[in-house]
This record gives C-alpha cells, structure tokens and sequence, in this order.
C-alpha cells in the first residue's frame, strides 16, 4: 500500500437510547470491519468501501437506513442516499426509493456510470434519481429490488402505529413525539490516497410519501448535493477533505453546513477549531436558523495532507445534540 487507509462511520446525532449503545457500536464496528476489508485488496477504493460500510449499517435494524427505517405515513419505507469521491468530484444520489435493498450501492453505481463520461448521443448521466425512477434504474443495472414490505422491520412498525394512533386521536396535541432524523455515513481515505463520503437515512417517521430531503420538510438531506457528504481530493496547497453529515435537514440545507465545515477545514490549520467554527457560526449563530428552538446537527470529518513524502489523516468528530455514535478504522 503506498498510502495510508482509513475508514470512521457514524449512527446519527441527536438523543439516541443509552440502552441501545452497544448495538450501534456494534453496527459501526462491523461496517468498518467489512470497508477495511475493502481498503486492503489491491484494487479496494475509497468509494467502494463508504458504499459497502452505509450498506451494513442498511442491513441493521437498529439504524434508521434501510431495513429498519421510519415509516411514511401510509407506513411504507422511502429512503434517501448519496456518495461523493473526491477523486473526481463526482456525486451520485437517490431520494425516495422503496423496495431498493440498498440505497446507497445505487448512488454508488451513479458514481461509477458518471465517473465514464457521457453516455450516447452527449446525454449526461444523472446524478439524482428519486421514486420509481431510480428504482427501474437500478434493476437494469443489477441492483438488488426487493418487495417493498420486507423493509418493514417490526419495532419501526410498531414505532409507527403509535404516532399514527397519536395522530388520529388529536392532531392538535402539542406535547412534542421525537419522529427521529438520523442518518448514517462514512468518511475514507483508500490507498492511492483517494477520499469518498456518503450518508443514508430513511427519513422522520410519518413523513409524506415521495417526499426527498429538504424540498419540502425536515427530514434528511441524505439526498441533497454540498448537504449529507462532501469530499475532495488534495490538490496543491489544499488537504483533502471529507464529511458525513446528519442531524435536521431542512436546518443543514438552510446553512449549507457541510459545505461550509468542509471549506473551513480546507483553508484552516487546525481542524478541531475548523469544526468549532462550523459548529457555532454557521450553524448555531446563523440568523437563517433563529426560527428553530431546537437546533439539531452533528458530523463526522478528516484531512489529509501529504508532508515530507507521507500522507498525515486527522480525524475529528462534533455535535449539537446531546449523542452522537462513530466509530473508526485505521
């Protein structure tokens, strides 16, 4: 390997279950188990790995991604998912599939398929597919497509017939019910010194089917381009850069966090303070958000630079909320 490799994915900010604590690290250790795995054939790439870390952590149950998300309000699965490779800049996402196994092995296909140019006649491969659309798409391409219904895990079910109990009997209560945001995601650095991110979320729980990210509601800006990952490569004097984002969507999109912590990490020396900076100024004293009485966002983000002919990774983690689940492979 001529180039360090790392791996860090998170479960989501905000107030997750102590009980439930063990199970999330679990779920990270197993998706950077498997990504390293990737990270160590001759040929593993950053991107590869981000998209097979956020699929285990689909497969588990206990994250709200995949097998195991929120449920809309007709009580079907819609989830969100993209990847970004700083290799190249290019992005790939999909928002509000149902009955795609894997929503982010479709964003990372999107990735690959754009990464070989134009397709006949000059079309531009896409780069955001959503609903029915990108579910055909990616059963042409050999995606897994399964019976929408087997996504329905059991505690998301039951989770979901109690809000809707809530909600018919009094659609006018006030006491707040949690309807959950989390996302989850992956940050890499591969051998060839390569940088990829991705995030996938299923969304809050009763939203509105066929409803993607920050369009129209709070949930995930999973889908969203510069809002759920962003990644670049080293290039001259700027350190390559990664992000994975979540927390409320709708709050990320109006300040354009990701972006902007990315940025600042990029152009400042220290990326603890980077982070800070991001945390405070453009997110908690940001004047687009004075209409929130609760702020909610947290990320997870490296550097990497090459000095005296090695490559240096820093990882650093921050959140608002009161938890935050990450785990890192080195």
């Amino acid at each position: 390997m001529t180039e360090p490799i790392f791996i860090a994915v998170h479960v989501g900010a905000g107030n997750l279950a102590r009980s439930k604590e063990p199970k999330y690290r679990a779920a990270c250790a197993k998706a950077c188990e498997l990504a390293m795995q990737v990270l160590k054939r001759s040929d593993g790439t950053a991107a590869e790995a981000v998209a097979v870390a956020i699929a285990q952590l689909e497969n588990d149950p206990i994250t709200n991604a995949g097998y195991g998300s929120n449920l809309t309000l007709k009580g079907t699965v819609e989830c969100d998912a993209s990847l970004m490779t700083g290799k190249t800049g290019t992005f790939g996402a999909v928002g509000a599939v149902s009955g795609i196994k894997n929503p982010i092995f479709t964003a990372y296909q999107m990735v690959i398929d754009a990464e070989k140019g134009l397709l006949s006649l000059g079309r531009i491969p896409p780069m955001f597919l959503a609903g029915e659309g990108a579910t055909t798409w990616a059963k042409e391409r050999g995606q897994t497509v399964i019976d929408p219904e087997t996504l329905i895990e059991q505690n998301a079910q039951n989770v979901y017939l109690d809000h809707l109990q809530r909600l018919i009997e009094d659609e006018k209560d006030e006491n707040k019910v949690d309807l959950g945001h989390d996302t989850v995601g992956a940050i890499c650095v591969d051998q060839f010194g390569h940088i990829a991110a991705g995030v996938s979320s299923g969304g809050i729980s009763l939203k509105a089917p066929g409803r993607v990210g920050e369009f129209l509601t709070m949930e995930t800006k999973a889908a969203m381009y510069g809002s759920g990952c962003w990644a670049q490569n080293e290039k001259g004097d700027l350190p390559g850069v990664a992000c994975s984002t979540t927390g409320t969507g709708e709050q990320i999109m109006r300040t354009m966090f990701t972006y902007k912590c990315a940025d600042r990490i990029s152009k400042q020396q220290d990326i603890q303070t980077s982070i800070h900076d991001a945390l405070t100024k453009d997110f908690l004293e940001s004047p687009l958000l004075d209409m929130y009485d609760i702020k909610s966002v947290g990320t997870i983000a490296l550097r990497a630079q090459k000095s005296n002919h090695s490559t240096r990774i820093e990882f650093w983690y921050g959140h608002v909320t009161e938890d935050m689940v990450e785990v890192l492979g080195i």
